[in-house]
């Protein structure tokens, strides 16, 4: 009796074990594949981060800040080149429209420094200009600084950014512009 036991677990432990593929053998297994197609994020200027008309000290330095929020503020040699200290026209941040799928979160993100190059009044090239400082205000996050925005039911959101126009002492009459890119990003 006990040689059949032994034979029962050897042939047990034998059909455990896994076999070596023979030649011409094969497996299949199913799987899926999936995807989800949202709308693409968009990000549409409104307006231009504008400094309004301002003027430059020979002797000092200066900056003008336009508020992600609104509003200038004028520093060192730079002030406002009109009646009221600082009510000047056009004065404004850029404004962007983001759209994309509603409810969805997003980054936004913009450069550190941009350059503005310029033209003088009477023609050629003026000495470029730095724009440092950008500031973000988001309406999907109002009073708060962030760069990540929430998209309302509609799918929508809006983006101020604000910065701050360095000014060297001297700087001779120009109409200056740069481009300001930001870039939108499902979080």
């Amino acid at each position: 009796m006990r040689p059949v036991r032994l034979g029962l677990a050897a042939l047990a432990a034998a059909a455990a074990t896994p076999a070596l593929g023979a030649t011409g053998q094969s497996s299949t297994a199913l799987g899926q594949a999936q995807a989800v197609i949202v709308s693409p994020i968009i990000a549409v200027s409104l307006g231009d981060l504008d400094f309004g008309s301002l003027t430059s000290s020979q002797t000092a330095s200066g900056t003008v800040t336009v508020g992600a929020e609104g509003g200038a503020t004028y520093a060192g040699g730079a002030g406002p080149a009109c009646a009221g200290g600082g009510a000047c026209a056009g004065i404004a941040p850029a404004r962007f429209l983001v759209s994309g799928e509603a409810g969805r979160s997003y980054t936004v993100s913009a450069p550190a420094v941009i350059t503005a190059t310029g033209t003088l009044m009477g023609g050629g090239s003026a000495p470029a200009l730095l724009i440092d400082a950008l500031s973000l205000h988001l309406d999907s996050h109002a009073g708060s600084v962030t760069s990540m925005g929430q998209l309302d039911n509609k799918g929508e959101d809006r983006i101020a950014v604000g910065g701050r126009l360095n000014v060297p002492a001297g700087t001779a009459p120009a109409h200056y512009r740069a481009t300001l890119t930001i870039m939108v990003t499902y979080s």
